[in-house]
């Protein structure tokens, strides 16, 4: 974590945002012996400091106005709402761990937007499992797990095909406990990391650094002192401008940015600068970046596609209730175990951290009738001499009335919902705004829920869908567009290589460069392609 300025003063390779594009991109320069340069708005997160109570999740939102410096961003438009991540590891921080490849078959649905061959990405995708460890949810730990067997059942039920889902977690040995040491050679922070303890609280932060975030793989490679010049990661560093400046017949570009400090709340104007620039900050990040920065005085060559494409990946939530008395604890093991494939798109089951359950134990109006009953007939015993001093039974019932808690389990869909494209504009105030297509989007969801009904009652559950469908509105955890790739600046803002159209020097390394919706979990797809501009960014 070091921080080093270098004696000419211009980096290599500046990097803005550090999740599945930045920090995959700061690695490989780092590693071909490029001055590198992360600057990262959110701040390094240690194994262990992720907040777990109500207080501590008060402040756990990015808000710097408000002097909040924590782990989500929630963004609201109009008929969209979308949930991203800011810390120093991006999204792999509190994504579900799902590490999946696009299936061959939805690429070539969507032939005519890709600018680049399937076949292409194959090393890439390879260079990527390897590196964040993904391997699919350990046979030998179904039997903890509750819910795979009632999933696995119901999936099968209704005629779907279901298999364990590629994970980018650490599991212990089938002959060692759960919570074993990991011997991973060192990291960035210099802890000691734990296999998964199946606690279900993987969208929140990993506490026992199960998790093979970038933090933990990409980052920790890229800042090893092994390296010749390792590269520098600065976090609490907000870009908000981008100049290219000419230097003879070569192009730099200055960066300017806040530097927060969490401490006093102040924030300082800083600038650095860089022989090369890739823009990393996430799909609404990145899109906002350039939006901004569309002017003579800075970029003033963009394409005309900028803030197109954007899609939500196709996603929703619903949750299963059982019409029995199986317990489905969907606060065991991690989030996602297993995913279903369907026509078009996936369902993946979903789970929650423990103290969700009890939140939910807490709303159960059984729960409470079955409390009063149990005062109310206490207190009459006391007031006729006979009180009960062994309440143990009483309680117990009470506790056993939490239905939802123990036979609820959410559900996750994604997929190719190609009809629902939307754009991305600044308002008169330099907000980002959104225009959705409702009307398409709904029509896709009917196609899921369809899905989810029949999987819900192939496995005697009832369907519940989620808050945004009863409001009529999207949400997405996996944004995608709004700076896509083309083959030539009238179809897109990059090239297939990552390069910004009309400003050599300058990258998009992200989600946003995803020119249609991905339909799986979309982090390997982002790492893949981020591996793939690599190349090119080292070699020109």
């Amino acid at each position: 974590m070091a921080e080093e300025r270098h004696e000419s003063g211009v980096w290599d390779v500046l990097v803005v945002g550090s999740g599945f594009g930045g920090s995959v991109v700061a690695c490989r320069a780092a590693q071909c012996g490029k001055r590198v340069l992360v600057l990262e708005r959110g701040k390094w997160y240690r194994p262990g400091e992720f907040p777990r109570t109500p207080l501590q999740m008060a402040d756990n939102l990015w808000n710097p106005k408000s002097e909040r410096y924590g782990l989500f961003q929630l963004w609201s438009f109009r008929w969209m709402d979308a949930v991203v991540a800011s810390g120093v590891g991006g999204g792999s921080l509190i994504y579900a761990n799902v590490a999946m490849r696009m299936p061959a078959e939805w690429f070539c649905q969507q032939r005519d937007l890709w600018p680049l061959d399937y076949a292409e990405l194959d090393e890439h995708y390879r260079a990527a499992e390897k590196m964040l460890g993904v391997q699919q949810f350990p046979a030998h730990l179904d039997e903890r797990v509750p819910k795979i067997g009632r999933f696995d059942d119901a999936a099968c039920g209704a005629g779907l095909r279901v298999e364990p889902a590629p994970l980018a977690v650490s599991f212990s040995a089938p002959d060692r406990p759960l919570g074993d040491d990991i011997d991973d050679g060192g990291n960035v922070h210099g802890v000691r990391r734990r296999t998964c303890r199946l606690c279900g609280e993987c969208d929140l932060g990993c506490n026992e650094g199960a998790k093979n975030t970038l933090d933990l793989t990409y980052l920790s490679a890229a800042t090893s002192p092994q390296l010749r010049v390792p590269a520098t990661v600065r976090d609490l560093s907000d870009v908000r401008r981008i100049t290219p400046v000419e230097r003879g017949e070569r192009i730099e570009y200055e960066v300017g940015y806040f530097h927060h400090d969490p401490v006093t709340g102040d924030r300082t104007c800083r600038t650095e600068r860089a022989r090369k620039v890739v823009l990393a900050a996430g799909a609404l990040g990145t899109t906002w970046l350039l939006l901004r920065n569309s002017c003579p005085e800075n970029l003033d060559r963009l394409s005309d596609r900028l803030g197109s494409g954007f899609s939500g990946n196709g996603d929703a939530l619903g949750f299963l209730d059982a019409d029995d008395d199986r317990t489905v604890d969907s606060s065991k093991g991690p989030v996602i175990t297993r995913i279903a494939h369907a026509d078009g798109h996936l369902v993946e089951d979903g789970g929650h951290p423990l103290f969700a359950a009890w939140m939910a134990t807490a709303l159960e109006p059984r729960v409470y009738w079955r409390a009063v009953r149990l005062v109310v007939a206490h207190v009459a015993k006391r007031l006729v001499g006979r009180p009960d001093t062994d309440v143990s039974d009483e309680v117990a019932e009470v506790l056993e009335a939490a239905e939802k808690a123990r036979s609820t389990m959410p559900v996750l869909v994604m997929g190719m919902d190609t009809t629902s494209v939307g754009s991305m504009r600044l308002d008169r105030r330099r907000r980002l705004e959104m225009d959705w297509p409702q009307l398409d989007a709904r029509r896709y969801l009917r196609r899921v829920w369809r899905t989810v009904d029949r999987l819900a009652r192939a496995g005697r559950w009832r369907l519940r869908r989620g808050p945004s469908d009863w409001l009529s509105r999207g949400i997405t955890a996996h944004p995608l567009g709004g700076a896509p790739m083309g083959r030539t600046v009238e179809e897109g803002v990059v090239d297939p290589f990552g390069r910004v159209f009309g400003h050599p020097g300058l990258y998009v390394a992200d989600g946003s460069v995803v020119p249609g919706p991905i339909g799986a979990n979309p982090s390997l797809t982002i790492a893949a392609l981020a591996e793939r501009f690599a190349t090119k960014i080292v070699e020109d």
